[in-house]
Formats: structure tokens, C-alpha cells, sequence
């Protein structure tokens, strides 16, 4: 008797909306994998844990079920080394993803003139701020003085 597997989807879908919508994985990743039979996938893992799960590279593939692979497009399993050699694929390629990945946001109109920075979990830390004296520390440490907005 087969056992029933439980999984959270959220992840997946979305990264199988994006890419089905905009097609924005493969021609981001699409040609960075060179002979790789999964990196499509393996990214798409990657970007499921991110989302969903954030655990450490290490930490995926024990957490994650067979049907996980399978419904990201992993054929036959995925080992933690070749998903060490996807990391660092995509670490040395960055700089071309990112500009595949401006240009896809511009192609789509995804782009917004009005940037807006949201500081509002920003802090200053230091001995020398009298303001820091009225505010608190938020790693609840009284020997730290920080000033929060």
C-alpha cells in the first residue's frame, strides 16, 4: 500500500504560473546549464525553498518529498551535489541572469518609474548617539544602544 504524502503547493504553483505566463525561468536559466539534465529543475527547487521553506542548500533534498521532484521536473532524484554545482552555476553566471532577468521585467512592462525604499525596520547602533539613550535594543540586549524607526 502506497503512503500518502502531504506537501504545501503554493511554491510550486507560482513558479509554474511564472514560468507559464511569462516563460521567465527558462529565459532567465535556460541556457546557463549547460549539459545539466535538471538545472531547470533543480532552479526551480531552489526558488520553491526560498519561497516556501528557506532551509539551507544542504537541507533540501531530506525535506523535500519524491512528488516534489517530480512535479518541479526532476527526473530521477536530484543529489545534494549536483544541486551544490546548480548554486554555483548560477553564482558564476549571475551578473548575464540579471541582465536576462531586467530584461524580461522591461519586455513585460513590469517595471515601475515610482520607486519607493521602505526603511521602516531600519536602526543606527553606537555608543556615541545620546539620542540612542531613549530608545531599546532590539536583540533585548541593554549594553547595545540602538535607535529604531
Amino acid at each position: 500500500m502506497k503512503n500518502n504524502v502531504t506537501m504545501p503547493l503554493g511554491s510550486i504553483a507560482v513558479v509554474d504560473k511564472v514560468e507559464k505566463d511569462l516563460g521567465l525561468i527558462s529565459a532567465i536559466f535556460g541556457k546557463s546549464g549547460g549539459r545539466s539534465k535538471n538545472f531547470i529543475g533543480a532552479t526551480k527547487l531552489l526558488l520553491c525553498n526560498r519561497i516556501e521553506d528557506t532551509v539551507s542548500v544542504r537541507q533540501i533534498i531530506p525535506t523535500s518529498s519524491e512528488e516534489k521532484f517530480e512535479l518541479l521536473g526532476i527526473k530521477g532524484g536530484m543529489s545534494e551535489r549536483s544541486l551544490y554545482r546548480t548554486v554555483e552555476r548560477i553564482g558564476k553566471t549571475f551578473p548575464v541572469l540579471l541582465d536576462r532577468y531586467q530584461q524580461k521585467l522591461k519586455e513585460h512592462n513590469l517595471i515601475d518609474p515610482d520607486q519607493i525604499a521602505d526603511f521602516s525596520s531600519s536602526y543606527f547602533e553606537g555608543k556615541d548617539a545620546g539620542v540612542a539613550e531613549y530608545g531599546y535594543s532590539r536583540d533585548k540586549r541593554p549594553d547595545r544602544k540602538q535607535m529604531m524607526w
